[in-house]
């Protein structure tokens, strides 16, 4: 497979449409499922182009989840401190609701952010240095919050360690990671990419952060990116104690089925190639709608190229006028895709359904259809 998000200016395909492998696994005792074909940091992200300001379904959930720790650990005028803290788009609401927020993020991408909004970053990897460097300058923190970073760190003990040193003692370290059990319930075979290291399952998290005198006090299912949950941990000396349904989740765990996942997964590539093939044979024109990751790899593990799909639309500046590595697809502006209405639309980005379809009334209005590849093959029409 390619780079997930390895976007490229078509002056650049020769010298940079790379494939790597992609075989993933899981461990049989702590059940983490890991992509085992590791790809540089440096490589993945030395053309970062993805903002999380850009999906307005984000920068709802963000603002609600700043607010909401800030005042559930009575976290104002305190210290918090958000790693992989991207464009801002949780910082903004910790500050507002009253905070002291830091971000930790190499990307140009948080540099602009924090430049343009006035918050302190450190513009680097989380580790135990860089929580040492904050905690010089700015004291003890009462939260640290990670959201949807774990997947992406080959070395996941060296952020830990990094939270260990910053949180004060009855501190809570809160985070966000993609759900196994989401993966494998709803085939969601178009995420697993070298960008995502890491696939957890709470028990694979209980053993992580236990390794670091670190306990889970409490977890809740979340909807974003199709099924993700918010971890809440804090140190095994802390007076919190654990709730319930972290049991009751470690029990679910046991159940998964992933044979009939793996058989799924292969089924689905098929009917979704064939799919696709047939419209093509009948004339109708076919793009895509959404240039995430997701989009990537489903589109290069089903073979469809730019002989199947006209081209990928997305929001996003940053990609318009790039090819989608692999099959080489054009992405485009939403300005196109609406000025040349196509009979099909494959939502790439279908964990966003609701906001696009919303988005998108009038393309479905003029007889427009939206293919939905996940979690079950659905047709979305103006009917």
């Amino acid at each position: 497979m390619p780079l997930a998000g390895g976007f490229m200016k078509p002056e650049d395909i020769d010298s940079h449409n790379s494939l790597y492998p992609l075989r993933l696994m899981r461990c049989a005792d702590c059940t983490l499922m890991q992509v085992m074909d590791s790809v540089s940091p440096e490589k993945i992200f030395s053309q970062y182009s993805y903002k999380s300001s850009t999906t307005q379904t984000l920068v709802d959930h963000f603002a609600r989840m700043g607010k909401q720790i800030v005042d559930d650990f009575s976290a104002q005028g305190k210290l918090v401190v958000e790693f992989g803290c991207n464009d801002g788009v949780l910082i903004s609401p910790l500050c507002k609701s009253g905070a002291i927020a830091v971000g930790v993020d190499p990307s140009d991408v948080a540099l602009r952010a924090s430049e343009e909004q006035g918050w302190p970053l450190f513009q680097n990897y989380f580790n135990e240095e860089i929580a040492e460097q904050i905690l010089e300058k700015y004291g003890a923190a009462r939260i640290v919050v990670g959201n949807n970073v774990f997947a992406h760190v080959d070395d996941i003990h060296a952020i830990v360690r990094g939270v260990t040193v910053l949180l004060e003692e009855e501190g809570v370290f809160i985070f966000e990671v993609h759900y196994q059990g989401d993966l494998i319930n709803s085939l969601q075979f178009d995420t697993v990419y070298h960008e995502h290291v890491c696939y957890y399952s709470l028990t694979s998290l209980v053993r992580l952060l236990s390794q670091h005198e670190l306990k889970v006090v409490d977890v809740s299912r979340i909807p974003i990116h199709a099924g993700s949950i918010r971890v809440i941990a804090a140190r095994s000396t802390s007076s919190r104690t654990t709730s319930l349904g972290v049991y009751t989740m470690i029990d679910e765990e046991k159940e998964l089925n992933l044979e009939r996942f793996v058989n799924r997964v292969q089924i689905r590539r098929k009917v979704l190639r064939e799919m696709i093939g047939d419209l093509n044979s009948a004339g109708r024109r076919v793009v895509a709608y959404g240039a995430a990751g997701r989009m990537t790899i489903l589109l290069n593990y089903c073979g469809l190229d730019r002989n199947m799909i006209d081209y990928v639309v997305d929001m996003s500046p940053l990609r318009h006028g790039k090819v989608v590595p692999g099959v080489l697809i054009p992405i485009v502006s939403p300005d196109v895709f609406r000025e040349t209405i196509p009979d099909y639309a494959i939502m790439t980005a279908w964990n966003y359904e609701d906001e696009i379809v919303f988005k998108e009334k009038e393309f479905l209005r003029l007889g427009g259809r939206f293919i939905i590849p996940l979690p079950a093959i659905r047709i979305v029409d103006g009917a």
